[in-house]
């Protein structure tokens, strides 16, 4: 339990990271940070708990988990956007002033980007492990629901950028890399009991 608690201190620092520059810096934290940020949190994690035996990885394997990570966020980023923006046109309500103020359009483009980032994190997992787990991405899909509630309840009173970004970021952060941390123990223990 203690090594799955280190991967969510590293993805929870991972998310604070890609914060902390504040909203003047977020245009650029936003769309290059948070992958760049997400990939070294979960090796951060591996090699802090000594999981590297565990994993398939080598330096390609890093690399390519590293493009997959910074693919995944851009994309998830473009996916929120296309969703925010086109969905009180699809829908008929009428926009948010600001992402902050969490209106339907912004909870659609959070669900779209999350389920996009759940598909781009559990690939990540599969480049590093070499185990594709339907089970992984069903439980990063449910983390991504659990934050986008967890940021609405932390946004509601005060609809600002440090309560929206301050807790959707290192949450989400955290929670997928748990997630992935757990993957990667829960394989370990499968190759023991096999050998």
């Amino acid at each position: 339990m203690k090594t799955k608690i280190t991967f969510l201190l590293t993805g929870l620092i991972g998310g604070l990271v890609c914060v902390m520059p504040g909203p003047l810096l977020s245009i650029f934290t936003l769309t290059w940070g948070v992958g760049p940020a997400f990939f070294v949190a979960v090796v951060a994690g591996v090699i802090i708990a000594g999981a590297r035996s565990h994993l398939l990885a080598n330096v390609l394997r890093y690399i390519a988990g590293l493009v997959v990570c910074i693919i995944t966020y851009l994309l998830a980023l473009v996916v929120f956007a296309a969703v925010d923006g086109f969905s009180p046109d699809w829908c008929g309500f009428s926009p948010s002033d600001n992402f902050d103020q969490v209106g339907i359009d912004v909870v659609l483009g959070l669900l779209a980007a999350a389920t996009f980032a759940a598909g781009g994190i559990a690939l990540f997992a599969f480049v590093l492990t070499g185990r594709w787990s339907n089970s992984l991405l069903a439980r990063l899909l449910m983390a991504g629901v659990v934050t986008i509630i967890i940021t609405f309840i932390v946004n509601y009173p005060f609809h600002s950028y440090w309560s929206f970004f301050g807790m959707l970021l290192p949450l989400g952060n955290a929670l997928f890399c748990y997630l992935v941390g757990s993957q990667i123990w829960q394989q370990a223990g499968e190759g023991r009991q096999a050998s």
